[in-house]
Formats: structure tokens, sequence, C-alpha cells
């Protein structure tokens, strides 16, 4: 059960990396893939017995993962800003072209 934590966190580092490198494509394929190694974690967590054996482990892990999560969430505020304001830019010009391309 920890190596999948552990699995979650390198693939979060590699987000991280991505993020910074701004390869958009990648964080968010890496974000797939790390939600499914996140399910398959809490499958395992469904065994009170095993889930109480690593919990120091796993909460070190965890908050390392938030960490990460907090510096990846910084990096792509401006990315996101920026496609709610071409996402905007094009709502307006389609509805610009209806508007004047009506007969």
């Amino acid at each position: 059960m920890v190596s999948v934590w552990i699995q979650v966190l390198a693939l979060t580092e590699r987000m991280l990396e991505s993020a910074h490198k701004s390869d958009w494509d990648d964080l968010v394929r890496l974000e797939q893939e790390r939600a499914r190694l996140i399910e398959v974690a809490r499958q395992e967590e469904a065994d009170p017995v095993k889930a109480r054996q690593h919990r120091d482990r796993k909460r070190e892990l965890i908050q390392a993962i938030m960490t990460r999560d907090d510096e990846i969430r910084l990096l792509t505020q401006d990315w996101m800003r920026e496609l709610r304001e071409i996402l905007a830019s094009v709502n307006t010009e389609q509805r610009l072209n209806k508007t004047y391309t009506q007969p």
C-alpha cells in the first residue's frame, strides 16, 4: 500500500516538472495516471488492518504530495487565467459572427 503512495508522489513530482516547463499536455496526462493510482490506493485502504500498518509513512507521503500540488496550482494559475481569456474571446467572437451573419 505504501508503495502505491510512493508512486503517486513520483508522479506528482513529474507533474511539477511539467508545470515548470509549461508542458500542459504532459501535466494533464500525468494527472490522469495519478488519479488511477490514487483509486488503487483507496481500494487497498478498504482493509483497516493494512491501512493502520503504515499510517505514519503514508501521512508523510500524502503531505509531500499536497505540498507539490500547491506548487503546481500556483504554476497553473496563469495558464488557467489565459485559457479563460481565450475561451471568453472565442465565445464573444462566435456571438458576434452569429449576430452579423444572420440574414
